[in-house]
């Protein structure tokens, strides 16, 4: 037998050249016939022609010499080793066979074979039928109380290291409201991605900015209607703003404006839905601080008029890595209004946190997922009123109790050995 490269075969013909300096006669080539058809393959494919020609059996495999250069420190010389990467065998031994699999596998069993070795042993076989035991089969004793790879076991079903707490926008029934806000970066280029989004359709609101729609586009979604639009009146561009609400729902328009002029672009819509205005925003990377200020303070102080409930979405365009912006925090702290999203957490592919949202009111949310058509992610903001039984039950399947009874752990699969 042969082992070519950990692959198992058998040599069944040479072929020789003579050398040019010293006319002596060297093989050249051999021939072999692996075990396994797979083995070989893009070798067999490279000789087609010759071996048509030679007619020589299409199962063969032809295997040729390599060479290896080898570099001593202490000399000058260089020394190239020329050979079949092949290696005559009677069997194989445990190590060796390990990453192979054979299709009929003969193990020698024999006095102190290890219960690791045996397993590497009989599970290199693919099938149970392909494996061969010599000698009397021994089970080996069970694992000691103080094994490594026991006592793992043991700790994995004594503590559940997996929490199950995902959450399904479109399976969360207890929440009462649920906005979902996006830089689109062209709505009527990407419609057909928010109408199949799941998320999006479980939302009560969609709030969208830097939509690029002209008056002439067609938007709609449905079960929802548009409460807000704002067009871009000649070209396309970074520009405009919609809003869509689920149809059921009642809304009061408070406040809308939009600024565009020179660097400065800001744009805002204030709705109320029961008891909370809802308040978006775009800023343009270029507008001034001051600007920004002037604005939010100018629709956060009309929202007021109607409702002490107030929260403000949107790419502001500042970015809260950076410590010197968090003096816009501060700022609309001096409203009340807490970032309830976490800080640090990226909100655009440039790892930057420039979309965000803002509250007054205890146990909201906000929360980013992945966009397959925008640069910024979305934001999900809703009350945290998740009715969570559904994922309990779940929870109550998965199994932490199970005692460990050493005595009943089999070999399961069986390996190769020599």
């Amino acid at each position: 037998m042969m082992t070519v490269n950990g692959a198992c075969g058998k040599l069944v013909m040479i072929d020789y050249e003579k050398l040019q300096k010293t006319n002596e006669t060297v093989p050249c080539r051999i021939w072999i016939k692996f075990n396994e058809e797979k083995n070989g393959r893009k070798a067999r494919a490279n000789f087609h022609n010759v071996m048509r020609n030679r007619n020589i059996d299409s199962s063969l495999t032809p295997i040729e010499p390599i060479i290896r250069q080898i570099n001593t420190k202490s000399t000058n010389f260089k020394v190239e080793r020329k050979q079949f990467p092949i290696v005559p065998c009677e069997a194989m031994t445990i190590y060796k066979s390990q990453g192979g699999t054979y299709e009929k596998v003969v193990v020698n069993l024999k006095k102190g074979t290890t219960r690791s070795e045996l397993y590497v042993a009989c599970s290199r076989s693919i099938k149970a039928s392909g494996l061969y035991l010599i000698g009397d089969f021994v089970p080996p004793k069970p694992p000691e109380h103080n094994d490594s790879v026991a006592m793992m076991f043991k700790t994995r079903r004594s503590e559940r290291m997996i929490k199950f707490s995902l959450e399904f926008p479109e399976e969360s029934q207890g929440e009462r409201l649920s906005v979902i806000f996006h830089n689109v970066q062209s709505l009527n280029k990407n419609i057909l991605d928010v109408k199949s989004d799941k998320t999006f359709l479980s939302a009560s609101m969609i709030n969208l900015v830097e939509t690029w729609i002209k008056p002439s586009d067609s938007l709609e979604i449905e079960g929802f209607k548009v409460v807000h639009r704002r067009d871009c009146n000649d070209i396309r561009k970074p520009f405009g703003q919609i809003t869509y609400l689920k149809n059921h729902l009642k809304y009061e328009s408070i406040a809308e404006r939009c600024e565009y002029s020179g660097k400065n672009h800001i744009e805002y819509s204030s709705i109320k839905i029961d008891d909370i205005c809802i308040i978006s925003v775009y800023n343009s990377p270029n507008s001034p601080f001051d600007v920004l200020k002037r604005h939010i303070n100018e629709v956060i102080t009309a929202s007021k008029r109607f409702c002490e409930n107030i929260i403000v979405v949107g790419d502001f365009n500042i970015n809260l890595k950076i410590k010197i912006n968090y003096k816009f925090n501060e700022y609309m702290k001096s409203f009340g209004l807490s970032l309830i999203n976490k800080l640090n957490k990226n909100s655009t592919n440039a790892k930057t946190q420039i979309d965000y949202c803002f509250a007054n009111v205890n146990g909201w949310k906000s929360d980013y997922f992945e966009s397959l058509t925008s640069f910024h992610k979305p934001l999900r903001i809703r009350k945290h009123e998740i009715d969570s039984q559904l994922y309990v039950d779940e929870n109550e399947q998965i199994r932490t109790d199970m005692p460990l009874n050493l005595e009943d752990l089999t070999l399961v699969s069986i390996l190769f050995i020599p």
